[in-house]
């Protein structure tokens, strides 16, 4: 049974990896006419734009929707009402899919019944040596905890997961669940995700099909990201306080310990030996990790300057994570609601009507 398969990417900014990203969805081990890329910009200034107009000129199967409002949710719902297909998956601009991610996810899919969400799990790959490093820290336990689709090996078996970035589902999930809530501009994934699983669904992760994803490769990025993944990790756990799980309560306890001993022992001299060895103990368990990261050497960019950066990095995570998620807490829910489900396909243009022709989306560039 043939069956139309619909690509939501949201992005604003990415010409660096824009054009591999698209061209590894328009790849794929699917039939031709079965698969459209509907691709969203948040009003790009970089040249973006330019390159999605040129690859849209060159493949009718890519169309271009406008994002004004610039939010990552805003965006997915957007594409997802624009979506013809029965089937549907996201990939972002920063990531690139293999040839068959498209047809693992789906040949698993028609195996499951009712809600589900099917995804793949990353491989980190950065820029340089700064990059290398970040690569290695977040896609590791000693990182980001039991994210595990950050840090499953091939071998691993399929599994039951909270949540994954790269899904393929079908057009009900979205009727029954409800589109993504656009108060969560980071976290929106997590939000849906944790709304499937109370409606009764589950979201699985193939170990073995990977899909390649660029991080942050400075750390001022790096900082800034994982203060906004904590700070809307926070405000979603004042509403949802029976998702958390102990990878996310770890950094923000850290953190109030740091400020809590700190604290103390500038006030009362006595503490400051407690303060000293509580110090040290991270400092114990950074070199740990450096060593258990980089023991062998890593390819692909990896050199000593990866190594010596790494305990910054891996500080940095989960600094920046713990003061992130206080902040959410203090600042309180997310106000709103999900938009109401998605709905049967209305009549839409033919699939190899372009952006810009009548009645088509309007175009980028």
């Amino acid at each position: 049974m043939r069956r139309l398969v619909s690509v939501i990417m949201p992005v604003w900014n990415e010409a660096d990896s824009i054009e591999a990203a698209v061209c590894s969805v328009l790849g794929q081990d699917w039939p031709r006419d079965d698969l459209e890329v509907c691709v969203v910009d948040g009003g790009s200034t970089d040249g973006t734009r330019d390159i999605l107009a040129r690859l849209a000129r060159q493949d009718p199967r890519l169309r271009l929707l406008e994002n004004p409002r610039r939010i990552i949710p805003v965006g997915l719902n957007l594409g997802l009402r624009a979506a013809r297909g029965e089937l549907l998956a996201r990939l972002d601009g920063h990531g690139i899919w293999p040839p068959g991610y498209l047809r693992e996810c789906v040949a698993r899919l028609d195996r499951e019944p009712g809600l589900v969400m099917v995804g793949g799990a990353w491989d980190c790959v950065g820029e340089g040596w700064l990059g290398a490093a970040v690569a290695r820290a977040v896609a590791s336990p000693w990182g980001v905890g039991n994210a595990r689709y950050r840090t499953v090996s091939t071998s691993d078996p399929v599994q039951t997961v909270d949540s994954v970035p790269f899904w393929v589902t079908r057009r009900e999930t979205f009727e029954q669940v409800g589109l993504f809530h656009e108060g969560f501009p980071c976290h929106e994934d997590y939000e849906f995700n944790y709304r499937l699983r109370q409606a009764g669904g589950r979201v699985i992760l193939l170990p073995g099909v990977r899909a390649q994803y660029r991080v942050r490769s400075t750390l001022g990025r790096l900082a800034r990201q994982y203060l906004r993944y904590g700070h809307w990790k926070g405000r979603f756990l004042t509403m949802a306080p029976g998702s958390l799980q102990p990878r996310h309560a770890v950094p923000p306890l850290w953190m109030a310990a740091n400020v809590g001993l700190g604290g103390a022992a500038l006030m009362d001299g006595t503490w400051v030996p407690v303060a000293a060895a509580w110090g040290l103990l991270y400092a114990a368990w950074l070199g740990l990790a450096t060593i258990k990261l980089t023991r062998p050497p890593r390819p692909g960019g990896w050199d000593r300057r990866s190594g010596l950066v790494l305990p910054l990095v891996l500080f940095m995570i989960h600094a920046c994570w713990g003061s992130g998620v206080w902040s959410g807490l203090v600042r309180g829910p997310v106000r709103g609601r999900p938009p109401r489900g998605l709905g049967r396909p209305e009549e839409k243009p033919p699939l190899r009507q372009t952006a810009g022709e009548p009645g088509a989306p309007t175009a980028v560039g």
